[in-house]
């Protein structure tokens, strides 16, 4: 017996309750609500209301063996605390990272990729729209910028809104392209909340990230493909002859062009410092979460602050972070999730001819580039953790379940 059976029995008091589980799970782990004071209540919330459900509706432990390797990177995690600098800080940030991926693990298999990419929809669209009518009234008691040029909008960096705005505008394009066109709405908010905040990641990212949708998804708009290869290729003709007119390196071009040092601002200096410690701490790594509070690694946190790292203590890199946190074993798991994660997306592709599957697939490479460049995909709480969760873990079950739609809610 599925959730989806008892789900459709008179009682709704247990969908509603993982309706509001999936919703504050999103709300929460895409740092909307720091600014409002409240995130941290909500998780625990989270945590109340996901204990409950697990420990009462149908059995979970044979959804979990099937997702036993999304379990490898946080119990990976869990167990660097044997060795940690600081097993403390590791044990609990751990157990955190764990119940993060339990949580998304049980709503994947709750939910379908089609309900869940609205939700995230919803979610996202509702933090644009209210970071945009911060950015025009200064509505709320802090800053519209952050401390930077661009604008931040009700997340504590430009670069928070930039991506998230990035993601809502796939995820809305996806379900345009599944015949809600009601979505189209969110799409130009999160194009305005990219523009506004200025993100060049993100201003970089979205052109790529919607083009490869209209790829895979070019089914439903008749005659795409002939116009994007001959924009591809009439993009890829004008590359070389700038550069011939200018005399610059395609890197350095590039770079000039986003607004960009060639330290990718101070990036490459950030991941010299972790390679430096990777060196030291080759096999095992130092613990989860243990570089930030170990006192041995103090002279490596005041350099990477002094490069620029003020906001986040982080290497912008998951791979650097995790062969830092776990070494190997960690590299290992972190490869394991994101590997399955695409894995289980092309394959219910395959099968289905999803929308929402080229839409989750999407999004998920998107988290890659994002989280090869950034400090996420590595933090317990963290969205991407949570989307690359529920999509694996939602996406084998449409698989399973098809020709039928899964009659989940």
């Amino acid at each position: 017996m599925t959730l989806a059976t008892t789900a459709a029995r008179p009682n709704a008091l247990p969908a509603y309750a993982d309706a509001a589980l999936l919703v504050l799970v999103l709300a929460a782990s895409s740092d909307a609500l720091i600014r409002l004071g409240v995130q941290s209540p909500v998780w625990m919330v989270c945590y109340a209301l996901a204990l409950l459900r697990i420990s009462t509706a149908a059995p979970l432990a044979g959804v979990l063996i099937a997702n036993t390797v999304l379990l490898a990177l946080p119990l990976v995690c869990v167990l660097s605390a044997i060795w940690s600098r600081t097993p403390t800080e590791t044990l609990t940030d751990g157990i955190q990272l764990l119940m993060t991926v339990v949580i998304s693990i049980y709503l994947g298999w709750r939910y379908s990729l089609t309900v869940i990419l609205r939700g995230l929809a919803g979610i996202l669209t509702l933090a644009m729209a209210v970071s945009l009518l911060h950015w025009t009234t200064g509505v709320f008691p802090w800053p519209v910028t952050a401390g930077d040029a661009g604008v931040s909008g009700i997340f504590t960096h430009k670069n928070m809104l930039g991506q998230k705005g990035l993601i809502a505008a796939i995820v809305c394009l996806t379900l345009v392209l599944s015949g809600e066109v009601r979505w189209l709405a969110g799409l130009i908010l999160a194009l305005v909340a990219i523009a506004v905040a200025q993100s060049m990641t993100s201003v970089l990212l979205v052109p790529v990230a919607l083009v490869a949708l209209l790829i895979l998804a070019r089914r439903r708009v008749p005659g795409l493909s002939l116009v994007l290869t001959a924009g591809v290729i009439l993009f890829s003709a004008a590359i070389p002859l700038a550069m011939a007119l200018t005399g610059d390196s395609p890197v350095a071009l590039a770079l000039t062009t986003l607004g960009k040092s060639a330290t990718l601002t101070g990036r490459t200096e950030l991941w010299s410092i972790g390679a430096d410690v990777i060196a030291a701490h080759p096999v095992l790594g130092v613990g989860y979460a243990a570089f930030a509070t170990a006192p041995e690694f103090l002279g490596e946190r005041l350099l990477m602050i002094r490069i620029g790292a003020l906001k986040v203590l982080a290497f912008h890199n998951f791979l650097i972070e995790l062969m830092v946190a776990a070494g190997l074993p960690g590299l290992i798991a972190a490869l394991l999730f994101t590997g399955t994660t695409l894995s289980r997306l092309i394959r219910m592709r395959r099968a289905t001819q999803s929308v929402a599957a080229e839409g989750a697939l999407v999004v998920a490479a998107t988290i890659l580039v994002l989280s090869l460049l950034g400090a996420s995909l590595y933090r317990q709480h963290e969205l991407m953790i949570v989307l690359l969760a529920l999509f694996a873990a939602s996406a084998v079950e449409d698989a399973r379940s098809f020709p039928q739609v899964r009659p989940r809610r």
